[in-house]
């Protein structure tokens, strides 16, 4: 059965648009404290020492130094000191949107992860915070490069999917599974639709919303990456365009488009 934490998310992810609002390294006052608030923003805590409360979604944590926090977007939130020994905690606020929504919407990832080099993750913050005083040309993209790093972290530590205000995202984990199926075949808009029960057209804007590209963008998307996966077998170049419903033609074509390299030639790289 198709799981949408494995294919799903390597698309989200490659759609994935990062922002980091702001990011600093601080020792938070001994009355640090807010009680059930929402944000439109995700925040990241990086605790270097100190103690000190968190609560999300109705679960109180007490993150230890070296542990990072992920706080997510649109989920109701509290925290505050617990003792005369606050937090010393890096930190930020981003969104990391695929189309219309952030990904912690989507997808759930521990609050609390420990990290397994803490200098690697103080690097990381640091870079953001210099770069953001820079303020150079390259500065976004170095910020962006040290945030999808940190993204990545939580990713290598696992997650779970999780309901969300419509049923949009888990109604999709059957068309979904219908196109890891059926690559090898035509399939249409109006079969997907009919899968959840939505018009064609507004399929299409409720597939986009989730997975920031159009339903035909992700199939082509699956069936090139598995094409890609084939290549690395003795299958002849016609009949792995067959086994993924490519047109031969247009095969060779899109596989270069898609990688960089024509099928035959992606072969020769695997080979070497």
């Amino acid at each position: 059965m198709h799981n949408p934490s494995n294919d799903s998310l390597r698309t989200l992810l490659s759609n994935l648009q990062v922002d980091v609002i702001i990011a600093n390294v601080q020792t938070v006052d001994l009355d640090w404290k807010r009680e059930n608030y929402v944000h439109s923003f995700n925040r990241l805590y990086f605790i270097i020492e100190g103690e000190g409360q968190i609560e999300v979604d109705g679960i109180v944590y007490y993150p230890k130094p070296g542990q990072l926090v992920v706080m997510p977007c649109h989920v109701l939130q509290s925290y505050s000191t617990i003792n005369d020994y606050p937090f010393h905690k890096y930190w930020c606020h981003f969104t990391a949107r695929v189309g219309n929504r952030d990904l912690l919407e989507m997808y759930r990832f521990p609050v609390c992860i420990d990290v397994l080099s803490s200098s690697e993750v103080e690097t990381l913050f640091s870079r953001m915070i210099s770069e953001m005083k820079k303020q150079t040309p390259s500065s976004i993209l170095n910020i962006q490069a040290s945030m999808l790093q940190l993204i990545g972290l939580f990713i290598d530590h696992g997650f779970e999917q999780t309901a969300v205000p419509s049923s949009t995202t888990q109604k999709l984990s059957r068309v979904f599974q219908f196109i890891e199926q059926n690559l090898e075949h035509k399939i249409t808009i109006e079969q997907l639709a009919s899968l959840v029960d939505y018009h064609p057209n507004y399929f299409i804007r409720a597939f986009h919303s989730v997975m920031g590209c159009s339903p035909i963008q992700y199939i082509n998307r699956m069936r090139l990456d598995k094409a890609r996966q084939m290549l690395s077998t003795d299958m002849s170049i016609g009949s792995i365009a067959r086994a993924v419903g490519i047109e031969q033609h247009n095969f060779s074509t899109m596989f270069k488009s898609y990688t960089g390299f024509s099928p035959r030639d992606f072969r020769q790289l695997l080979m070497r």
